[in-house]
């Protein structure tokens, strides 16, 4: 299993944008945040850049604490529909990107990423 730290220090509106050193292909296994000492109410997006579009890995709304995280995809039968179990490992390719709102200002945090080849 891989691993990759996202650091961020944010600017005076409370915003940060960290990429990842490297782009990466494999299968997300966890998101470890780490709130360090962002501003209560701070809001992050963990995403991966690749080409042609951009996709969403995991949200979090008010990441007031640490935690770990396990984001999952919904399972698809063979006809293209959507199942109601999230339980299939989310494939990621490209550059990982975390985007932080509302984290206070000159205040630092971030998440590990966790994946496997």
């Amino acid at each position: 299993m891989d691993r990759m730290y996202l650091s961020v220090t944010t600017a005076t509106d409370g915003s940060a944008t960290a990429y990842g050193d490297r782009s990466i292909c494999g299968l997300l296994m966890a998101v470890q945040w780490v709130d360090g000492d962002l501003a209560d109410g701070v809001d992050a997006v963990l995403s991966c850049e690749n080409t042609p579009g951009a996709k969403t890995l995991l949200t979090l709304t008010d990441a007031d604490d640490d935690a770990t995280y396990y984001p999952r995809a919904v399972a698809h039968t063979a006809a293209g529909v959507a199942q109601t179990a999230y339980d299939q490992f989310i494939p990621i390719d490209g550059l990982l990107k975390l985007a932080v709102t509302n984290g206070g200002s000159a205040k630092s945090g971030g998440c590990i990423v966790y994946w496997l080849e």
